[in-house]
């Protein structure tokens, strides 16, 4: 593992603080096939903050069909003069003041440095980042279990590692291939609630009515993600012909986006890694529910690193699909 390092430094009473970053290979647990294709393992970039001892970790993760990798990540997050950064701060007007913001930075670069910044003011003013954030509410979000696309074998295996790890609740990557033959492996194998992510892989109205008459039958919860980012004609004439909720993941990549899908869609799904980290996410989910959309809280497979940045924002949502943790193998980081 390559580390590379440098000092920020001028803290107030702080003699150093130091950052980190750790490119690493995250290692699925099971092989992830989804429609773009099959992963046994994701590159990710670890930050580390170390501020008087007191240490916190934020994620950057690049899956291969974004165009994001170590080399550009770190490249991204060592571009700017953290050295004026002096203790106390306030993350939310940090960053801004660094030059760091969506337009300057990758979206993944920011949401791991981000993240860990907000984790570390929440050490070390004793408090949680949901607090730091004003977010008090409970968290009733329905959590789901990603099972991508595999055999019938394959998926009794992954739904009793679901349910070992707590899940009643499940979500079937579809690839617009074997969409109705997985559908009816989980329906032969339990009568659990589940969402369908198709990432973008349906291409017809005929389709789309058949499976959705097929999913509203067998107990599906929502629909993601169905067609072609960039064709919501056919999204929005879904939604308008099924009580499905249509959620948006690959259509929304942040804040700009809403106004354009608000008419296709019934929600988005807010990924940190997209829209750039905590407070770029809670700006966009206070945009969507002022278009009266609904709130899916997921992930690129992070570790529990990115999955418990993430949390924080739960409470905002109807469904939290934060199952990265569940899908990888440990990793040596710790918050």
């Amino acid at each position: 593992m390559n580390v590379l390092s440098c000092s920020l430094s001028a803290f107030t009473y702080f003699a150093e603080v130091k950052i980190t970053l750790h490119p690493y290979r995250l290692e699925f647990i099971f092989p992830f096939r989804i429609a773009h294709g099959v992963r046994t393992h994701t590159d990710a970039v670890f930050v580390e903050l170390e501020l008087d001892g007191v240490k916190a970790f934020g994620e950057a993760t690049l899956p291969p069909y974004l165009p994001y990798t170590q080399e550009s990540t770190i490249a991204s997050l060592s571009q700017f003069d953290l050295s004026r950064v002096s203790w106390p701060y306030d993350t939310d007007r940090l960053l801004p003041s660094l030059g760091i913001r969506p337009s300057t930075i990758e979206a993944p670069a920011m949401a791991a440095l981000d993240m860990a910044l907000w984790t570390l003011e929440a050490k070390l003013k004793q408090t949680t980042v949901a607090n730091l954030l004003g977010i008090t509410s409970p968290d009733t979000a329905i959590r789901t279990y990603t099972i991508a696309v595999c055999d019938r074998e394959e998926m009794k295996d992954r739904l009793a590692f679901g349910k070992e790890k707590g899940f009643t609740t499940f979500k079937l990557k579809l690839n617009g291939k074997e969409d109705e033959r997985m559908v009816a492996d989980f329906h032969s194998l339990t009568d659990a609630p589940f969402a369908v992510d198709a990432n973008q892989a349906w291409t017809t109205m005929e389709q789309a009515a058949k499976l959705t008459k097929l999913l509203a039958a067998n107990g599906c919860i929502l629909i993601e993600q169905p067609f072609h980012r960039d064709d919501v004609m056919l999204s929005r004439q879904l939604k308008g012909i099924t009580s499905l909720p249509i959620i948006a993941d690959e259509a929304c990549q942040g804040i700009h986006d809403i106004d354009r899908i608000a008419g296709s869609f019934d929600g988005i799904n807010i990924k940190l890694q997209k829209c750039g980290g905590l407070l770029a996410a809670k700006a966009l989910a206070e945009k969507a529910e002022s278009r009266h959309m609904k709130l899916l809280i997921g992930c690129m497979s992070e570790s529990s690193i990115g999955c418990d940045a993430a949390e924080a924002l739960s409470p905002l949502c109807q469904w939290n699909d934060l199952d990265g943790r569940y899908l990888v193998r440990e990793v040596p980081f710790r918050n």
